[in-house]
């Protein structure tokens, strides 16, 4: 086998256990999320304290992405693929078994190291063992395969919940997991390693995982504490004074965690730089919808669940096609599309009110939808196939972690901009006006445009050409 860059020809096997993994991981973050109000209940736990089953398992998730994604680098992909599978599945039986909240929170934790693994290698497996011809389809078959995830996740919740409670979520990953560690551990070649040589930098890892998890608390709990807090502002000066210090390191050191030098290629550091407002807003969003539905169209939760599956099943049509076009056409061109049909399907959504009819707000998502799932799987494609053989780990670790801070952000900004209008707390904010509570959705969707033309402004200077590498 090769141990550069060149691609080995693709099986039917490994491209379906990289889409079960990531089924998986579509499923258990949809899944478990809807759950959430039953963990409460069975633990006795409040609303608040319960979010962190979900917020301690992308903190960490977050925090490791830079490590093993150089540690792919060093070693190659099969093991430490593998053995993030085999960890992914120990954190779910744990979790299924859970005893006390801590030790769930123990057991979610074990599971992010898993993801950790798996989100920050898939872009660089695709990237490094399929042909420039092919690669753009398996990122968006595998894309597909993360939104089908997540609608039966959501579809499939209420009744696991209702029949075999709140635990069989986690028992559901058991027989997937296998599964895939099964495909991954035969057909993913075990002696094609980057050739990236050197020593893997124990500082650096220290600096990055404290300079993200502390960034990441601030914005997970910047709500609860208040922005303006004491605790928040020196936790939130702490993280970036170590995340500055881990990049002043990478540019000092011989053997960086990430080489800063891969960013000089505008590809890559562009097509990131947009992927972040791009989150920023598909998180936002994701936020900010339901309140829409339950508070201004007075939905049923149910009839929710199913109105904010649209954009998913969306997702999941376009996800393919665009990276099978992105094989074949400018991948600029399609990025560049994709965020116009974005731009198009929020100004839509300017136009929500609650006498709006129940076709106009489905095409406003299923708009905004098909334009997300335009958008990401083409400039993953742009990236990966930008980065060196050497670095495709890294790049791929560097483009999900850049990834993870965006969805935050995004959240952490809608939610601040909707309640600037709509300040209480009460689950249906009683004694509010209609039309100030709508102008705090139309103000979070002016903001969502804003930094839809940004990554569009930014997604403009990349390069036009394609490149197979």
């Amino acid at each position: 086998m090769q141990n550069s860059g060149t691609s080995i020809k693709p099986t039917s096997r490994l491209i379906l256990s990289l889409c079960l993994i990531h089924f998986l991981l579509g499923l258990d973050i949809n899944i478990v999320s809807v759950t959430l109000p039953s963990i409460a209940a069975n633990f006795q736990v409040s609303p608040g304290i319960v979010t962190r089953v979900v917020w301690v398992y992308f903190l960490i998730l977050t925090c490791l992405l830079f490590a093993f994604g150089r540690i792919g680098d060093i070693n190659g992909f099969r093991k430490i693929y593998s053995a993030g599978i085999a960890v992914f599945i120990t954190g779910s039986l744990m979790s299924a078994v859970s005893f006390s909240f801590d030790f769930l929170i123990l057991s979610r934790g074990i599971q992010a190291i898993g993801a950790a693994v798996l989100f920050s290698l898939t872009p660089a497996i695709i990237a490094f063992h399929f042909p420039g011809g092919s690669r753009g389809k398996i990122f968006g078959l595998n894309y597909s395969f993360t939104a089908l995830g997540g609608i039966i996740g959501r579809a499939a919740s209420g009744f696991l919940i209702a029949n075999l409670g709140w635990n069989s979520i986690f028992y559901l990953n058991i027989p997937f997991g296998i599964t895939a560690l099964y495909f991954v551990y035969k057909y993913l070649p075990d002696n094609i390693s980057t050739g990236k040589t050197g020593k893997f930098d124990i500082p650096g890892t220290v600096l990055i995982f404290g300079g993200l998890f502390l960034l990441m608390m601030v914005l997970n709990t910047g709500g609860e504490y208040g922005w303006y807090s004491s605790q928040i502002i020196i936790t939130g000066i702490a993280g970036l004074l170590l995340t500055g210090l881990f990049f002043y390191r990478q540019i000092k050191i011989e053997f960086p965690l990430f080489d800063l030098k891969v960013l000089k290629e505008k590809n890559i550091s562009l097509s990131t730089g947009a992927f972040v407002f791009i989150y920023m807003i598909t998180n936002g969003m994701i936020y900010l919808m339901p309140f829409y539905l339950l508070w201004i169209k007075l939905l049923t939760k149910q009839e929710t669940g199913l109105m904010m599956a649209v954009p998913s099943v969306m997702q999941l049509l376009t996800g393919y096609a665009s990276g099978k076009l992105s094989d074949k056409i400018s991948i600029k061109k399609i990025c560049s599309a994709g965020i116009i049909i974005i731009i198009i399907s929020l100004i839509l959504h300017l136009f929500l009110s609650g006498g709006s009819p129940s076709a106009y707000i489905f095409l406003a998502m299923a708009l905004y939808g098909g334009a997300i799932g335009f958008f990401i799987p083409a400039n993953t494609n742009n990236i990966m196939s930008y980065a060196p053989a050497e670095s495709k780990g890294s790049v791929s670790s560097f483009m999900t972690t850049s990834i993870r801070l965006g969805s935050a952000l995004g959240v952490v900004i809608f939610g601040m901009v909707l309640t600037a209008f709509v300040p209480s707390k009460d689950t249906l904010p009683a004694g509010i006006p209609t039309d100030i509570i709508m102008a705090g959705f139309r103000g979070a969707f002016i903001t969502a445009i804003v930094l839809a033309v940004a990554a569009l402004a930014v997604i403009s200077f990349t390069e036009n050409k394609k490149k197979g590498g």
